[in-house]
């Protein structure tokens, strides 16, 4: 492998772990919001995806099992779906709770929670497309 391969491999795992470590700082700054964001465990989960790719491809390239890629990356994808899924789901349903008493006043919708069981749907497909 030449010295331009490498060098841009190198670069590569450096964007990856800035990726996850501002993934972190997100993850810090979500939880110290009184009122959480549903779809946050989407935009953690992609961000964490992102940053991995970008570290273990250039690793596996190196190591040559560049034939490997395809099935570990899909395999690493549906699992992190699917907790994904179940995180945004216990959310979900803590917010139908707190929307039930809110919903008595009339004061607000439920369209959040239905928004985000279709996301929980789509991502539980998705990871079983993913594995297939």
């Amino acid at each position: 492998m030449d010295k331009i391969g490498i060098s841009i491999g190198v670069v590569l795992m450096a964007l990856g772990a800035l990726q996850l470590f501002l993934t972190y700082r997100y993850y810090k700054n979500i939880q110290k919001l009184k009122n959480h964001v549903l779809t946050a465990p989407f935009a953690i989960w992609s961000s964490v995806v992102f940053g991995m790719g970008l570290i273990i491809i250039p690793i596996m390239v190196f190591a040559g099992h560049t034939s490997d890629i395809s099935r570990g990356f899909s395999i690493f994808s549906a699992v992190l779906f699917w907790v994904a899924a179940v995180i945004a789901l216990i959310k979900a349903n803590q917010m139908k709770k707190k929307l039930k008493l809110k919903l008595a006043n009339g004061k607000t919708s439920s369209w959040q929670v239905i928004t985000v069981y279709v996301i929980v749907v789509a991502a539980a497909i998705s990871g079983l497309i993913a594995i297939l």
